[in-house]
């Protein structure tokens, strides 16, 4: 799991589950412990519904504001 597997991982995910995050601060956190370490959106979802205790709607929301960044940084200017 590499770089997913360290306490700056764990607390980037539990920013973007409880909303604590700045769009340039979830955009990097994806990409330093995501995007560079060859995964996906999927991989997202499955960390935070199956590797912390936070529960459906925050994973819920965690993902929609992922999604939105991604969206606004491809020029789709999210929803």
């Amino acid at each position: 799991m590499g770089i997913r597997a360290t306490e700056g991982h764990r607390t980037w995910l539990f920013d973007l589950a409880h909303g604590n995050l700045s769009e340039p601060q979830i955009m990097q956190g994806f990409i330093r412990y995501y995007v560079l370490e060859g995964c996906l959106l999927a991989n997202v979802q499955d960390d935070l519904v199956f590797r912390t205790a936070f529960g459906g709607q925050y994973a819920e929301q965690a993902m929609e504001s992922l999604r939105e960044v991604l969206e606004k940084a491809v020029g789709g200017g999210g929803k």
